[in-house]
């Protein structure tokens, strides 16, 4: 072979490989090309879905106010009023709403009275009496089990007199010392509330809690009403909110056993109402019939404040849009919160 055709093949050669470069380039940019397309549009069909389950779970929470005002205007026409597993408002979460449009709606309302009230256990800025570090000693221990916390085991005393300190109006720890100085250590540093707890999460900043805490308690216990709350409603507090009942006589005062969680549930599995002693109505039955004794805080049996959660959803993607409302006013309703996830 002459030197000009070695020369002449080697170029052929490094043009061919240039060629299938290029071509191999090409189909890749394409190839990007087509995935960024579609990317792009489930993308933007995500976010248009994730629009409509928004406007639609906004939408929920107009229907769960209406729900609520009718829910009024009925108690106020019969004269009696008591919130109960019955009331429309409760059969309302069994109720899954499909939209002609393809769209789930599910929404969920629930009283202020279907947990414990934290901020109940507190008048004008100190605890209603001795029973409340009793009471929160005895919730903490049923409730957390003394679960390790930071590497040490958790003293249900000391989180129970920490959180007084936190909300009584003075400056001193129960257990000596001022309440500022833990706090002052903090980077950044702060000072204790000194008020009614404005939300749960406001509970990791408790000495001796954190966010673990907060999540293992958001099922029992609340901080609405945030001022002049009462304790319980045991007609809508499901099972393990009823075993935070603490009832008694005198010094003996204890949270609910299975009996009396079982008679409770009894009663309104009968289709019965519990009602203050007083009460006199034929739907009625005494509470202390069902809880011997006193009960701390006082039990509620009305409501004015509200959770709110209504999920929407289309195919995969879900909006939900949760809200507080007080519904004092049937008719110009009050949100205290308002998130959507």
């Amino acid at each position: 072979m002459s030197r000009v055709q070695s020369t002449h093949s080697r170029d052929g050669g490094i043009a061919l490989i240039a060629v299938l470069l290029f071509l191999l380039l090409a189909g890749s940019a394409a190839a990007t090309l087509v995935y960024r397309s579609t990317t792009d549009g489930l993308i933007a069909a995500n976010q248009d879905r994730r629009s409509q389950a928004e406007a639609l779970a906004r939408g929920g929470v107009q229907l769960a106010l209406a729900v609520l005002a009718q829910d009024r205007l009925d108690e106020e026409r019969a004269e009696f009023r008591v919130e109960a597993r019955d009331d429309d408002w409760m059969r309302l979460r069994s109720l899954p709403l499909e939209i002609a449009d393809g769209g789930v709606l599910r929404i969920a309302i629930e009283d202020a009275g279907s947990r414990l009230n934290l901020n109940a256990l507190f008048v004008d800025g100190s605890p209603r009496d001795a029973t409340t570090e009793i009471l929160l000693v005895a919730l903490f221990e049923r409730i957390l089990d003394a679960e390790p916390l930071n590497g040490r085991g958790a003293d249900p005393e000391e989180l129970a007199q920490n959180l007084i300190d936190w909300i009584d109006h003075d400056q001193l720890r129960l257990l000596g010392g001022f309440e500022d100085d833990y706090y002052q250590a903090q980077d950044p540093p702060y000072r204790a509330a000194n008020r009614p707890l404005l939300s749960l999460e406001e509970l990791a900043l408790v000495e001796g809690f954190d966010a673990r805490w907060v999540e293992k308690l958001r099922p029992y216990v609340g901080v609405h009403p945030y001022v002049a709350g009462d304790g319980i409603n045991p007609n809508t507090a499901p099972p393990w909110v009823l075993a935070l009942l603490f009832h008694g006589i005198g010094d003996d005062f204890r949270l609910a056993e299975e009996d009396v969680i079982r008679a409770v549930l009894d009663i309104r599995e009968g289709d019965g109402i519990l009602c203050a002693d007083e009460a006199d109505h034929p739907a009625c039955t005494p509470i202390r019939e069902a809880i011997p004794g006193e009960i701390y805080p006082p039990p509620t049996f009305t409501a004015e404040i509200f959770r709110v959660s209504a999920e929407a959803r289309y195919g995969d993607v879900a909006s939900t849009v949760e809200v507080i409302v007080d519904r004092t006013d049937p008719t110009k309703p009050k949100f205290l919160s308002w998130s959507v996830n």
